[in-house]
């Protein structure tokens, strides 16, 4: 069965959509920590899929789940951290759970409290989602932080958020430390207004599927987000990631539309307007021109390949 998708965004009010406590201490909705332990979840426990508007780190000392971050599922057990990047479809599905933390933190939280923490996720890479294994000695030292960083959350501490976000950043210092360990992240060109660009995009794409908005916005929307000519953001993203802007925009819409085929029983009317396509035959034509696949068929062959207890939809990873 197919975990329902929500418009919910924020973590606490996820945590009150699956009826699960939001307890006292967590004050704000740019960062939260819980001990997934004390949510009181019916095992085993499946959520709906959210599209967060947040970071999020799961560290687990003991217990089983998978989560599935866009189409890349990750297996996790005792020992496993998973890294999370926002505006991606997200949903888990815990079979045991002994001890294991949440920590969800926006981006405007770093750049407030500890800015430097925002360079580590650059380096971290671009894949929605990173999970690893780590030595029993290491997650305890993982552990460590989660408790300090927990005591400083349910505290009234002046600069608590400073000594949080610093926290964090040793967190994210050890996952990229690990990241490189397993296998090295290609450097790749950075520019301030390409990121800006991306991160605009997703959170657009993401404001589409909450209801905030139909508009698929084009070059003209980002050009003027950053205050640059059509010309030169076009440019700079160009050269930059190989892409023009248009290709990341069609290569987002179609993924997207993909997911919701895939992962939901969406009728077609209703994807084609969540997007914009009045005309439900451009929407097929549109579709159709990118994928060399009917809508309908598309979803058709991927509920054709399914079988009991696998999940042909996703890339699997183990960890």
């Amino acid at each position: 069965m197919k975990p329902p998708l929500t418009t919910v965004r924020k973590f606490t009010d996820s945590l009150a959509f699956m009826e699960l406590p939001v307890f006292s201490y967590i004050d704000r909705n740019d960062f939260a920590i819980v001990k997934m332990e004390e949510l009181g979840m019916p095992l085993p426990y499946q959520t709906p899929v959210f599209r967060p508007d947040h970071f999020s780190i799961i560290i687990i000392p003991d217990g089983v789940a998978s989560y599935r971050v866009d189409d890349t599922v990750f297996k996790l057990c005792s020992n496993n951290v998973l890294f999370i990047r926002p505006d991606t479809f997200l949903s888990g599905k815990w079979s045991s759970l002994g001890k294991a933390y949440y920590i969800s933190f926006s981006n405007h939280f770093l750049l407030h409290h500890w800015p430097a923490g925002i360079d580590e996720i650059q380096k971290m890479g671009s894949k929605k989602g990173y999970a690893a294994w780590f030595e029993p000695n290491m997650i305890e030292n993982i552990e460590r932080i989660c408790l300090d960083m927990y005591d400083e959350a349910v505290c009234k501490t002046p600069y608590k958020y400073e000594v949080i976000a610093n926290l964090i950043l040793n967190l994210l210092l050890l996952i990229r430390q690990q990241q490189y360990t397993e296998k090295p992240v290609k450097a790749k060109k950075h520019n301030c207004y390409v990121a800006a660009f991306i991160g605009q995009m997703e959170n657009n794409f993401s404001r589409i599927i909450s209801g905030e908005t139909t508009a698929v916005l084009r070059i003209k929307d980002y050009a003027e987000m950053q205050n640059l000519n059509e010309g030169y953001l076009s440019k700079i993203v160009s050269n930059t990631t190989g892409k023009t802007v248009n290709q990341w925009i069609h290569e987002k819409l179609i993924n997207e539309i993909k997911y919701l085929l895939k992962n939901t029983n969406k009728p077609m009317r209703e994807i084609a307007t969540l997007y914009g396509f009045n005309d439900l035959n451009y929407f097929y034509n549109y579709f159709k021109r990118h994928t060399n696949n009917a809508p309908g068929y598309f979803r058709r062959y991927c509920n054709a390949i399914a079988k009991p207890g696998t999940d042909y939809r996703n890339i699997v990873v183990n960890v």
